[in-house]
C-alpha cells in the first residue's frame, strides 16, 4: 500500500518535504547544518537501507530529479543575488580555482593508475584520466548552502570559495573534454577543446555584463511598471525567467545550469529590486532546495565490495588533501590569513554535480566499469557529508561583510 503511494507524485513530494522537516529538526537540535541531516535522511529513504523512493539521474522524466535540479538552480540564483559580481570574479578566485583544477586531477589520476587494476571495461589509463577529472570541480551547491546557512555570504573567504567553484566549474567542463578526448583515444582535437574554452569565458563573462548591464535595467523598469498597474510579481516573475534563461545557455555550450543560475544571480546583485527577489527566492528556496540535497542521499548505493569502500576512502583523503594544498596555499598568497585559507581549502573540498555529471558520461561511454562510477559517486557523497561541519567549523567567527573584515584588520579583496 505505501509502495503504491509512493508511486503516486503528489505523495512522493508531500514525502520528501516532511523528510526535509523532520531532518532540518533533528539536525538543528544537533546543531548540525541541515544540508547533512537531508542527504543522510536520503540515504536512509533510498534503494541503499529502506527503498522507499528512487531517484534516476539518467531519466529525464523522473520527477523527483527534475525537481532536485531545480532547487539546485533557485539555490544558485539565490546565493548569486547575494554577490556582487566584481567582488566574486577576482584575481584571487581565478588562481584559487586553477591551481584547485590542476592539484586534484593530476593527483587523482596517479593514485588510479597505482592502485586499480586493470579494468575489464577500458583500459586502466581512461579510467584514471576519468577518476582525476571528476576530482576536479567543487559543488557550488554544497559549499554555498552552509554560507548562506552562516549568513556569511558578505564575507572575503565566502566570496573568493563562491568565485573560485564557478570558475572551476567552467574548467572541470574543460577538463572533462581533455579527458574524454584522451579516454577515448581520439588524441585531442584542438577545435573541440578550443571551442569549449571560448564559449563557457564567453558565457560568463559576456552573460555577467549584458545581464548587470541591460537585463537588469529591463527587470527593474517591469517591477516599477508592474508596482503602478498592482501587478507586484511582475519584476520577480521576469527575474526568475532570467534566471532559467541563463541555465538552459550555460547546459547548452556545456557548463553545469546551476553555473548559469548563479551568474543570472550576480548580474542581478545591484539591481535596486534586489532584496525583494531575494525575500521572493528564498520562499521557493524553502520547497526545491531540500529536494536537490535529499535526492543526493538517494542516488547512493552504499552496498558495494569491501575493496571499492577501501578505494573510495582513500580517494576521498586524496580529494580533501588535494584541495587543502591546491586552493589553501593560494588563498594564503593572495592575503588571506592561516584560518581564512584553511577555509577557503574546506570550502573547496565537496564533489557532487560535475563529478555526477563526468561519471555518467564516461560509464555511458563505456569509459569505465559500473564499480568505478560506485567510486566517485561515493567520494563525492563523503566529501559532501563531513565537509559542512568542518567548513561551519572554519568559517566560525568569520565577519559576515568586508567591511568587518577590514576592521578585523583582514585585508581585503
Amino acid at each position: 500500500m505505501f509502495e503504491d503511494l509512493l508511486n503516486d507524485i503528489w505523495f512522493k513530494l508531500t514525502f520528501l518535504l516532511v523528510v526535509a522537516i523532520a531532518s532540518n529538526f533533528l539536525f538543528s537540535r544537533l546543531g548540525q547544518p541541515k544540508i547533512i541531516g537531508q542527504i543522510l535522511l536520503g540515504i536512509l529513504i533510498g534503494p541503499s537501507l529502506l527503498g522507499l523512493i528512487t531517484v534516476s539521474q539518467t531519466d529525464s522524466g523522473d520527477i523527483v530529479n527534475r525537481l532536485a535540479e531545480l532547487g539546485a538552480i533557485i539555490l544558485l540564483f539565490m546565493i548569486g543575488l547575494e554577490c556582487n559580481m566584481r567582488e566574486i570574479y577576482t584575481k584571487a578566485s581565478v588562481i584559487v580555482a586553477t591551481f584547485g583544477v590542476i592539484v586534484p586531477w593530476i593527483s587523482g589520476f596517479m593514485i588510479a593508475e597505482w592502485m586499480l587494476p586493470d579494468p575489464i571495461v577500458g583500459t586502466r589509463f581512461a579510467q584514471s584520466v576519468i577518476i582525476g577529472a571528476a576530482l576536479v570541480a567543487t559543488s557550488v551547491a554544497i559549499t554555498a548552502g552552509v554560507l548562506k546557512e552562516m549568513g556569511i555570504i558578505g564575507s572575503r573567504p565566502a566570496k573568493i570559495i563562491l568565485g573560485a567553484a564557478v570558475v572551476d566549474d567552467v574548467l572541470g567542463m574543460i577538463v572533462l573534454a581533455v579527458s574524454s578526448e584522451l579516454a577515448l583515444g581520439t588524441g585531442l582535437q584542438i577545435i573541440n577543446i578550443a571551442w569549449i574554452v571560448m564559449a563557457a569565458v564567453a558565457f560568463v563573462a559576456i552573460g555577467a555584463f549584458v545581464g548587470s548591464k541591460y537585463i537588469s535595467k529591463m527587470i527593474s523598469a517591469v517591477e516599477r511598471k508592474g508596482a503602478h498597474h498592482k501587478i507586484p510579481e511582475s519584476g520577480f516573475l521576469l527575474a526568475i525567467s532570467f534566471a532559467f534563461l541563463y541555465a538552459f545557455i550555460a547546459e547548452s555550450i556545456g557548463i553545469s545550469a546551476i553555473v548559469g543560475a548563479f551568474v543570472a544571480g550576480t548580474s542581478l546583485a545591484s539591481c535596486e529590486h534586489n532584496a525583494k527577489f531575494r525575500n521572493h527566492t528564498e520562499v521557493l528556496g524553502w520547497v526545491f532546495a531540500p529536494i536537490f540535497f535529499i535526492s543526493l542521499g538517494i542516488l547512493v548505493n552504499i552496498r558495494l565490495p569491501l575493496e571499492i569502500w577501501a578505494f573510495a576512502l582513500i580517494l576521498t583523503l586524496v580529494a580533501v588533501v588535494t584541495k587543502l594544498v591546491g586552493c589553501g596555499i593560494p588563498a594564503k598568497l593572495v592575503g588571506l590569513n592561516n584560518k581564512e585559507s584553511l577555509a577557503v581549502g574546506f570550502g573547496m573540498v565537496p564533489r557532487m554535480e560535475i563529478a555526477m555529471v563526468i561519471a555518467l558520461y564516461a560509464l555511458g561511454n563505456q569509459i569505465i566499469s559500473q564499480d568505478i562510477y560506485s567510486i566517485i559517486v561515493l567520494m563525492g557523497l563523503l566529501t559532501a557529508l563531513f565537509t559542512p561541519p568542518i567548513l561551519k567549523w572554519a568559517m566560525k567567527g568569520t565577519p559576515k561583510t568586508p567591511e568587518q573584515c577590514e576592521v578585523n584588520g583582514t585585508l581585503k579583496a
